[in-house]
């Protein structure tokens, strides 16, 4: 009389083909991973801890303060006014891009004979130096010297002073951000609307849509989250503008132009006051977040297709 054994379990396999599949992908994401901790993480880390300290670049950690630089800062007027500048071009600029940007893709999608050109001229000057743009810009800007004055004296007009006068000079840097960026917008937003599928559009068509009412009851809904995508990017670029700044006005005429990144600039490198700078980058990333956060909030769309 034989006894049957029982089958032995067999050992589960811990190299599985989907595990494989996680490490392959993590290999592939971790010079990004890298790049981020590097670069993103690890000074903001850093700024956080040299904003507890005096601290300068010459002469390293000195006594601990705590949050007395975040204190200071309340009482600090020029710190206000940096704010106030860097809000009202966020607003002068962003929404000008955005609606510009949103008319020239819905103008230029189509394939037309002359759109590509035009396509490539608007987005030439995304890929030009902002240093070489911001010069030409000021040549042309220049009371006496400059291309637009000129044409404004030829016109009869009287010459304007842009970017010395108060009231104009941070509009005056806004119109050349605008132009310097509006094809980046403009790609992004082309790209969204070549994804909406056309059947919607001759559904629309064949129940005697007009093109408005196309464009307000399938593109805009349908494009909600692209137009998220390049608010929140423009937002988050326009409250670091330093560049045109830095080489048009040095923050003036009267402070009208010091922005808050120029600000920390001069706190940083140019007072030596390296933890104040830190605690001002740390209240501006805060700022970032949470306008960030509404923004997505307000934007946000359940809509597929």
């Amino acid at each position: 009389m034989s006894v049957a054994t029982p089958a032995l379990p067999v050992p589960r396999r811990w190299w599985t083909a989907r595990r494989r599949g996680y490490l392959l992908a993590f290999l592939f994401i971790a010079p990004a991973l890298v790049n981020f901790l590097v670069f993103r993480y690890l000074p903001i880390l850093a700024a956080l801890r040299s904003s507890l300290w005096q601290y300068s670049l010459l002469g390293g950690y000195g006594t601990f303060i705590g949050l007395g630089a975040y204190g200071r800062m309340l009482e600090d007027p020029i710190f206000w006014t940096s704010l106030r500048v860097t809000a009202l071009y966020v607003l002068l600029k962003v929404p000008a891009q955005v609606a510009l940007s949103l008319l020239f893709a819905v103008l230029l999608q189509r394939e037309t004979r002359f759109a590509a050109l035009v396509r490539s001229a608007v987005f030439a000057p995304v890929v030009a130096s902002i240093v070489v743009v911001s010069v030409i810009w000021a040549l042309m800007y220049h009371v006496q010297l400059g291309l637009l004055n000129s044409i404004l004296t030829s016109l009869g007009l009287p010459r304007i002073a842009f970017l010395s006068n108060p009231q104009l000079a941070l509009v005056a840097i806004v119109v050349m951000m605008v132009w310097k960026e509006l094809g980046f917008s403009m790609i992004i937003l082309m790209a969204g609307l070549k994804g909406i599928p056309d059947m919607f559009y001759e559904a629309a068509r064949i129940d005697g849509a007009s093109p408005w009412q196309q464009f307000r009851a399938i593109t805009l809904p349908l494009l909600r989250r692209v137009l998220m995508f390049v608010l929140v990017t423009q937002t988050i670029f326009s409250f670091q503008v330093f560049v045109p700044v830095y080489t048009m006005t040095r923050g003036g005429p009267l402070d009208a132009t010091k922005v808050i990144v120029y600000y920390i600039y001069q706190n940083g490198f140019l007072f030596q006051d390296m933890g104040y700078a830190a605690a001002i980058s740390m209240v501006t990333l805060a700022i970032l977040l949470v306008v960030s956060g509404v923004q997505m909030r307000l934007l946000r769309s359940e809509v597929e297709y």
